[in-house]
């Protein structure tokens, strides 16, 4: 049974973004519909709480230091994270490029971790920490390992929205982009976010080899898709394997390898192309 107050308190916090951060009670009662009253009611306890802000020179409210401790705490103690923190470093200290852990979330991928190399002269774009899962390479290698159903729900809900005009915006083309995906075991962003930025990612498996995530590598288009492609790769693939070992995950017999999804696919092509994949992913992440 849903609460519905508590409902409403979420649906409050779930309108601030790095666009739009700050909110007054007026602009959050017209997005919700509500009356002024009700919405003063519920931002006042949430305030009370500290998990929204009152900027009193504006009077309008922002994201309060309890939901930054909580988030600390869920980033420092999520799994992948943890086993993902030495090999993840390593690797963008030993190529020099962006790194980036996420996990599949509500239709997209959930960036839960960063990492930038010390000596790193470009400035790193903000994205996140939700990427757009049609566009992103950590976004498709993770939609790639869904079962079909799920791709086609996934679609039929998400509007294909051009950020670049390399933006893939035709279904039938991102279907066939994320067969390709799944054939070869890692997933391509060419500047299909920001232009001038392309990225590499590839899938991590857990103990019950089950998806658990995926890690990209982000740089220049130039370069990353450039004569060091492959070396790039070889690395990502590599760390990703070291990931996947760490969190339990190890090769199977072919028959018990089981889908991302929660029911097992019944499609016997698509589970040779993930017996095929998983046994990439080995020997590359």
């Amino acid at each position: 049974m849903i609460i519905q107050s508590i409902d409403r308190a979420l649906d409050i916090l779930s309108l601030f973004s790095y666009a739009r951060p700050r909110w007054g009670i007026t602009e959050i009662a017209l997005a919700m519909n509500l009356p002024k009253a009700t919405i003063h009611n519920i931002v006042s306890t949430l305030a009370s709480g500290g998990f929204l802000k009152k900027d009193e020179e504006i009077r309008k409210y922002c994201l309060g230091p309890k939901l930054f401790s909580l988030g600390t705490i869920m980033g420092g103690t999520l799994e992948i994270n943890q086993k993902a923190s030495g090999p993840a470093h390593s690797l963008a200290e030993r190529t020099g490029l962006v790194c980036r852990v996420a996990i599949w979330d509500h239709d997209a991928a959930l960036l839960t971790m960063e990492v930038t190399p010390h000596d790193y002269k470009a400035l790193a774009q903000r994205i996140g920490p939700r990427v757009a899962a049609y566009c992103s390479a950590l976004g498709k290698s993770l939609l790639a390992h869904l079962t079909s159903s799920e791709i086609k729900a996934y679609l039929d809900r998400t509007e294909l929205v051009s950020f670049t005009p390399k933006t893939i915006l035709r279904k039938d083309l991102l279907l066939a982009e994320l067969e390709q995906t799944r054939t070869r075991g890692y997933a391509v962003n060419n500047e299909e976010i920001a232009l001038g930025r392309a990225s590499l990612a590839t899938v991590v498996f857990g103990s019950d080899r089950r998806l658990a995530g995926a890690i990209s590598q982000t740089g220049s288009a130039e370069h990353i898709l450039g004569s060091k492609k492959d070396s790039i790769l070889r690395s990502l693939q590599a760390a990703a394997g070291e990931i996947s070992a760490a969190m339990g995950y190890y090769p199977a017999a072919p028959d018990s390898i089981r889908p991302f999804s929660k029911s097992p696919s019944r499609n016997p092509a698509k589970s040779r192309r993930e017996r095929r994949f998983e046994t990439h992913s080995q020997e590359r992440i």
